[in-house]
């Protein structure tokens, strides 16, 4: 049988239709470069591969977030305390003063004064002392005048002054009263003296001072008061403390009054229990 090389005719390229005169466009072989247009057209190319499944990328609708719940309430500002206004009557704010021939069983005993009452509205941890820390209790002592052991004192809202239990409270339902007619605290300018105190005060104010040791301020039954008191019959205040203050156990004694046999001190308040 013949081969199939040997019957098999050879192939040849085709010949190329050329005008008589013209030059033969030369092949490019394997390896060589292209030239400048024909890179910039390649470039072009890829280019436009790229840039048409970006573009259609970017006019498709965005993805919405989900969001996380537990995350979201963690991180979000907690809501305001959902607080009372002062007119609710919450705490030493609402106290006010009830006249005896109103009492009830509703008002507290540690509020009990001589003749009145002050009571404030219940709150959650219940009735609220007028003077908070301070029972108003009594509490029999045999320490000389101007020497108390601090376990029978009390301090007061100015807290550079301080009573004895009893008296302490009587005159803090007394501020109540004062504040809700004046709009602010008793002035308080001395309390409770000490016998060293007594003695330097009698040093410098021999004709106003008690002799040290026997002083109503060394037994913290005592207050100087200011802000127009001192003024005497005068002031508006000195005038509403000698009509209300009785009610409290509190009184400017007669001795310290005008011709009262004493030195004038319309200043000089006591405590008087019932």
């Amino acid at each position: 049988m013949p081969s199939h090389r040997a019957d098999t005719p050879q192939l040849r390229r085709p010949r190329e239709n050329r005008k008589p005169g013209s030059k033969r466009r030369p092949t490019r072989r394997p390896g060589t470069s292209l030239s400048a247009p024909q890179v910039g057209i390649a470039g072009a190319l890829g280019i436009a591969t790229i840039a048409a499944p970006m573009s259609g990328a970017m006019h498709s609708p965005i993805p919405k977030v989900q969001v996380n719940q537990i995350q979201a309430a963690m991180t979000s500002p907690a809501p305001a305390f959902p607080g009372l206004p002062d007119s609710v009557g919450i705490g030493v704010k609402a106290l006010r003063v009830v006249p005896s021939t109103e009492l009830s069983s509703s008002a507290p005993v540690l509020l009990a004064a001589p003749r009145t009452v002050v009571v404030s509205r219940a709150s959650r941890s219940g009735e609220r002392s007028v003077l908070p820390g301070c029972d108003g209790v009594a509490r029999v002592t045999t320490a000389a005048n101007g020497q108390l052991p601090d376990s029978v004192l009390c301090t007061l809202w100015n807290t550079k002054h301080r009573l004895r239990a009893d008296a302490a409270v009587a005159l803090a339902k007394l501020n109540v009263a004062y504040k809700q007619h004046f709009g602010n605290d008793i002035c308080l300018t001395d309390s409770y003296r000490t016998l060293s105190e007594q003695v330097r005060l009698r040093a410098t104010k021999p004709g106003l001072a008690a002799v040290p040791g026997t002083s109503q301020h060394g037994l913290g039954m005592a207050a100087d008061l200011c802000d127009g008191v001192e003024k005497g019959p005068s002031s508006s205040r000195w005038q509403w403390l000698r009509e209300n203050a009785a009610d409290y156990g509190w009184e400017n004694p007669d001795w310290a009054q005008t011709s009262g046999g004493g030195p004038y001190e319309p200043w000089h308040w006591e405590y008087v229990p019932s």
